[in-house]
């Protein structure tokens, strides 16, 4: 509520009189006898009363003095002269009338309005970091190195995030990588930890991303530019999307046909009005080694649809296309879907199909899945799910892989889970080759 200085004054004012003619009232009209008793209960109601006054001002503060725009109907007669009330050969004029006010504000509301200033102005940083565990069993084939091995990777994730306007954001995320991923000795065309997809070499750290990014057209248009990851726009999904708390095999965290090996300048262009359809464009670097630009474009569209078939849930469906010329101008397409069956079920699928250079036919890889979680664990926020991915080349080699993985949601900052994973290999120059991977996850974010 807002309130003048002169206001304020008419209230005190109008309290003194009120207060002052119930005191006279009662010594009139009181039998003496009476008095005493009303006597006692006039001084508890103003004992009350007092309380009241100390507790508003203990716990109220006045704002900065803010400027309000009062509406006000004056009548004007004929001589120009304005009046409160109509007169004879006067006209209702509407007008507006500025005045210095202040606001009384409880504290609370006043730290929490300073606080939240505090945080759009200054910069965020948070954490997420996971150690990964995985040891090799080898079930079928000749022995390879990876045979009776275990592997460990560390990652550590910085995010530093600034508001810099109204809908515009800055977000940069340096990560650092150590271990010893099982790839080299695995030999697998597809990793089961993908973490590892990211790892140039032992005891890296880098900047992953660096971008700036604004909404436009009542936040229904978002532009990103900088350095991005393309990954986190297109080829999305609800269940497998996110190797720091989903499946952790790379095949079931994005389809292996989108191609996309590092990081990169570019841009992404995201339109979604909050309706039923999405479209996404983007495009960046797709290699460090280029000289410009031009010799190195990656290029991604996309169409989402959400839908809600059979009233079962929330289902995303999608279909992207996408171009890199770093070769013969090589293409991709691909499809997909997560659809809820009900509130604590989703089941998921992946399609893909990219060029070969120099093969008229086309890699193929899909994957599908189902995921389970608010309350179909030990804990109400536990999930765990199953997925089978399967990839065949043109160069004759294929590669299937089964996960399953427990989350255990510790704590609201804490994960751990278990993952256990059946990955074959079969390439054209030997024989298949089988393997059982066990692991587990920790987790965490803050």
């Amino acid at each position: 509520m807002i309130y003048t200085n002169e206001t304020r004054s008419r209230i005190r004012h109008r309290l003194s009189v009120c207060v002052l003619l119930a005191l006279l009232t009662l010594s009139v009209f009181v039998p003496v006898s009476a008095q005493p008793q009303g006597h006692e209960v006039l001084l508890k109601r103003l004992k009350a009363l007092e309380q009241r006054v100390i507790e508003l001002e203990t716990t109220t503060v006045l704002s900065d003095p803010e400027t309000s725009v009062k509406r006000i109907e004056v009548f004007v007669d004929e001589n120009g002269i304005e009046h409160d009330r109509q007169v004879p050969n006067s006209q209702r004029v509407v007008t507006y009338q500025r005045e210095r006010v202040f606001r009384r504000q409880t504290i609370n509301e006043k730290i929490e309005e300073a606080l939240t200033d505090a945080e759009r102005r200054s910069v965020q940083v948070n954490v997420d970091a996971a150690i990964v565990l995985q040891s090799v069993q080898q079930s079928r084939g000749a022995n390879t190195p990876a045979a009776g091995s275990t592997y460990q990777l560390a990652s550590t994730d910085l995010y530093f995030t600034a508001g810099l306007a109204q809908n515009t954001l800055f977000f940069a995320d340096i990560v650092g990588l150590s271990g010893t991923p099982q790839d080299a000795d695995v030999e697998e065309l597809a990793q089961t930890n993908g973490y590892g997809a990211r790892l140039v070499k032992q005891n890296d750290l880098s900047l992953r991303e660096a971008w700036l990014m604004t909404e436009l057209w009542s936040q229904q248009l978002s532009l990103i530019i900088g350095r991005v990851d393309l990954t986190n726009y297109f080829d999305a999904n609800a269940a497998a999307n996110d190797e720091t708390t989903q499946f952790l095999s790379d095949a079931l965290v994005n389809n292996p046909a989108l191609g996309l090996s590092e990081n990169g300048a570019g841009m992404a262009l995201v339109y979604d009005p909050k309706g039923v359809f999405v479209i996404k464009l983007g495009y960046q670097q797709s290699t460090d080694a280029a000289t410009n630009l031009s010799d190195s474009l990656y290029r991604l569209v996309e169409l989402g649809y959400r839908a809600n078939p059979f009233r079962l849930g929330e289902g995303n469906y999608r279909g992207w296309y996408r171009q890199d010329n770093t070769g013969s101008g090589l293409s991709a397409y691909g499809i997909s879907f997560d659809q809820k069956l009900t509130a604590s079920t989703t089941v998921f699928s992946r399609y893909g199909a990219n060029e070969v250079e120099g093969d008229s036919d086309d890699d193929i890889h899909y994957s599908l899945g189902v995921r389970f979680n608010n309350g179909l664990g030990f804990n109400p926020e536990d999930a765990w799910g199953i997925a089978y991915a399967s990839s065949d080349f043109t160069s004759d080699d294929k590669e299937h892989l089964l996960e399953a993985y427990y989350n255990l949601r510790i704590t609201e900052k804490l994960q751990f889970s278990f993952h256990l994973a059946y990955l074959t290999e079969k390439t054209a120059e030997s024989e298949t080759i089988s393997y059982i991977v066990p692991g587990t996850r920790l987790q965490a974010s803050f």
